[in-house]
């Protein structure tokens, strides 16, 4: 462990009760325990913010111990203090990229020591918050877990992962000062290499070490994570600190503040644990989904609106059909669904078998077994089996010219159908995309991008009820360009109209 003292369980236990008996000495054995612990553990997060996030924590403790369940769990919890505080100040900030790593200081083995800087800054944030409290301050995986929402085996499990990315990050280096002759392999990689490791070798020296039974051997017997990380240096407290939290904790004129500390910070689960505060870049935004879902309403807001003024079934030109009323007898189905098969009469349910007569039986002979009618025919009508129900279909309809926009229509039989369409280079096509219950029927708008130029074009559409494409071809209605005197005109012949003229050509292609 880094300078700080070493505490035992057991002592965690005394301080619980020494804090709930209100001893006046609890305070000070409290911050000569775990203070200088939870500074650096709060300056991994934030160094500005780390002294004002223990005194918190620690004024905390003593006003809120009798909220902790189990004394055993002393330690986890002023972690988890600590860490709700530091949490609740990073809220109240910019958010940033990246993860804020200590100043390196002045080290005997400087290219070790700027890889661990490195590694650890390629950890996430949960990451290195397991690796820190695990191997750094010595705590259980259950109590990782505790402190950081994880269960015990999820903190064991991120920890196996961050220690390897470390330990085989470090070993490059090692190894290749001390391991050559023993993996021909990593001798090869290193043949013309002298000095600093560049950071495209480094890298691929930690992958053959990861898979690598020789180089894994070595890296366990000559690189341990807990010393790696003793090359970071610990962040002490200010001396002032200790001062404020015991003036805040037993000081009456402080009442008032340590009050204030002690509600703002009053958010604890059932087993006294602080309730986790999400950044600001964590939050969730819920009005970023306001922009699609107005988007998806505007859509079929448009369709329906065409449904209702054209009025008709473009498919077929006649008028959509209208509900049934409530009075009229007749049931409405599915398409997709058969009509049920009408009840057997009640003559038909029972079944009245001929009496049988009795055969005499005649001494020395046995008895011929009488049929009898199975007892399952007398348990009613079976009932009769449906046919799958028929496929969804989607029918189209082609105009037949088109005047600078056009009209096709989309219709759908036996089941929904979901569809989208594709125009091709010089159309566009208003919806793109919908859903057309079984018997309805929807217009989609055609128009011509650049009227004054001939072209062809294509509007095609794929649905679960089949696929389907209209050809289009149109006429330019540009200013003629050619000298009328040139040929003479054929009044035999209608001459054409400058209006843009359409053939359409409907490849509709079903399904079922």
């Amino acid at each position: 462990m880094p300078g700080w003292p070493s505490v035992g369980r057991a002592e965690d236990h005394e301080l619980v009760e020494a804090l709930r008996r209100a001893d006046t000495d609890a305070p000070a054995k409290l911050y000569d325990s775990y203070g200088e612990r939870l500074h650096d553990y709060a300056a991994s997060f934030a160094q500005d913010l780390a002294a004002d996030a223990v005194h918190d924590a620690l004024v905390t403790a003593q006003g809120c111990v009798h909220r902790l369940k189990e004394p055993a769990r002393m330690r986890a919890w002023l972690y988890a203090l600590t860490r709700f505080q530091v949490r609740a100040r990073m809220s109240r900030r910019t958010p940033v990229d990246g993860v804020p790593l200590p100043e390196l200081e002045a080290q005997e083995d400087p290219e070790l020591t700027d890889l661990v800087h490195e590694t650890l800054g390629e950890l996430s944030r949960n990451e290195r918050e397991v690796l820190e409290l695990s191997l750094r301050h010595g705590l259980t995986p259950a109590e990782v877990g505790a402190v950081l929402g994880l269960t015990s085996r999820q903190a064991a499990g991120r920890l196996a992962r961050a220690r390897d990315h470390l330990e085989n990050a470090a070993a490059a280096v090692v190894l290749a000062r001390t391991g050559r002759a023993h993996c021909p392999d990593l001798s090869a990689m290193l043949d013309g290499c002298e000095g600093p490791l560049t950071p495209l070798l480094r890298r691929r020296l930690s992958g053959h070490i990861s898979g690598c039974e020789v180089c894994t051997e070595g890296r366990h017997r000559q690189v341990s994570a807990a010393k790696l990380l003793d090359l970071v240096p610990v962040a002490f407290p200010p001396i002032s600190l200790r001062r404020r939290v015991i003036d805040t904790c037993v000081n009456p004129e402080r009442d008032q503040a340590r009050t204030l500390i002690t509600d703002r910070g009053d958010s604890f689960d059932r087993t006294g644990f602080p309730v986790a505060v999400e950044p600001r870049s964590r939050r969730r935004r819920p009005r970023r989904l306001a922009p699609v879902l107005l988007a998806g309403a505007c859509v079929l807001a448009a369709t329906g609106a065409m449904v209702v003024i054209n009025g008709r079934d473009v498919s077929t030109g006649t008028p959509l059909r209208s509900a049934p009323s409530p009075s009229s007898p007749a049931v409405s189905l599915d398409p997709g669904e058969e009509s049920p098969a009408p009840d057997p009469s009640p003559e038909e349910d029972e079944l009245t078998p001929a009496p049988t007569p009795t055969p005499s039986r005649t001494p020395g002979t046995r008895a011929t077994p009488v049929e009898r009618p199975s007892a399952r025919h007398a348990a009613g009508p079976t009932p009769t089996r449906r046919r799958p129900a028929p496929a969804a279909r989607l029918r189209t309809s082609c105009p037949k010219a088109i005047d600078g926009a056009a009209k096709i229509g989309l219709g759908a039989r036996n089941a929904t159908v979901s569809w989208v369409a594709t125009a091709s280079q010089g159309l566009d096509v208003f919806p793109a995309s919908g859903s057309i219950k079984a018997g309805g029927s929807v217009a989609i708008w055609v128009t011509i991008v650049d009227p004054n130029a001939a072209g062809r074009g294509r509007v095609a559409f794929t649905s679960n009820g089949g696929s389907a494409s209209c050809s289009l071809s149109w006429d330019g209605d540009g200013p003629d360009t050619a000298d009328p005197t040139d040929e003479p005109t054929n009044s035999s012949e209608p001459t054409p109209s400058p209006s843009v003229t359409a053939s359409a050509e409907n490849t509709e292609t079903l399904e079922g």
